[in-house]
């Protein structure tokens, strides 16, 4: 994988971590879901 390609993964991993973050502290559990679906599949691409 290229360097900015992989650069671009982590930080899209970095971003959903932190959205991840507020819709649980603000209790969004379908946010969180939908969120945390993006995420597995964003990791099964790496």
């Amino acid at each position: 994988m290229a360097m900015p390609q992989r650069d671009n993964y982590i930080e899209q991993i970095h971003r959903l971590e932190g959205l991840i973050a507020y819709a649980e502290e603000q209790k969004d559990w379908e946010e969180l879901e939908r969120l945390k679906d993006q995420l597995r599949k964003l990791m099964e691409k790496m």
